[in-house]
């Protein structure tokens, strides 16, 4: 069985929130407004179409994707063997904004975003590499933490 066909014990998409859709939307809606004005109605469908393509686009790219499979966990397209995690640690809102400004070391893999307010703090024990932790968004903080042990 590859690594690929094995069940995935933990799965997480994180996707934008629906506020951060309601901002593009208004975005859209101001672009369209702003181009409608000088050049009519055509021009403003055609460059309104191309910026919500455009940020279709990038919320697809924006996703942090968060799983467990073969023994190894992949945040987007990093990886870890699971013999590595010393220790996982779900992180509430406070805890989560603190470990990703004022306490974070610069050497540590941090897989965010903004619209996420919880992680977990993932700690490494590798010899041979020098990243100290994992700091990744989720919003099933526990599940990942109880996955990982």
């Amino acid at each position: 069985m590859s690594a690929d066909s094995k069940p995935k014990t933990y799965f997480e998409q994180i996707s934008w929130g629906i506020w951060v859709w309601l901002f593009m939307a208004l975005i859209c809606a101001s672009i369209y407004l702003a181009i409608w004005a000088p050049l009519g109605n055509t021009a403003a469908i055609v460059i309104t179409v191309i910026s919500i393509i455009g940020f279709y686009f990038l919320s697809l790219k924006m996703q942090t994707t968060t799983f467990i499979q073969g023994g190894y966990l992949y945040v987007n397209q990093a990886k870890i063997d699971l013999k590595y995690i010393k220790s996982a640690t779900a992180l509430n809102e406070g805890e989560f904004k603190r470990a990703a400004g004022i306490d974070a070391d610069p050497a540590a893999f941090i897989a965010m975003n903004f619209w996420v307010k919880t992680g977990v703090k993932v700690a490494l024990q590798d010899k041979n590499d020098p990243t100290p932790y994992w700091l990744i968004s989720s919003r099933k903080a526990t599940e990942l933490v109880k996955a990982l042990s």
